[in-house]
């Protein structure tokens, strides 16, 4: 598996959109769930859930495609990993 090309800015607006949302939304959740960002002109699936072993909140970024039914499909052959507190 590959990882997913970001910008710099791209990096910091997940990473503030997971620091500021996903962490939160979390903390009163569900054991996984996927997060819809846009960010300019392409779109990311932010899947986050806690890990079994160590109760940690991980999240990974997917981008998104849009297909000929105009519906966004998600491509995780490319990921990039979300660090809480950086």
């Amino acid at each position: 598996m590959e990882d997913l090309e970001l910008s710099e800015f791209e990096q910091g607006y997940l990473t503030a959109f997971y620091v500021t949302t996903v962490t939160k939304a979390m903390a009163n959740c569900c054991n996984e769930e996927y997060f819809g960002v846009h960010i300019g002109n392409r779109v990311f699936d932010l899947k986050a859930w806690a890990d079994e072993e160590t109760g940690n909140l991980v999240c990974v970024a997917y981008e998104c495609f849009e297909n000929e039914n105009s519906e966004w499909n998600t491509d995780t052959s490319r990921k990039w990993f979300l660090k809480e507190g950086v």
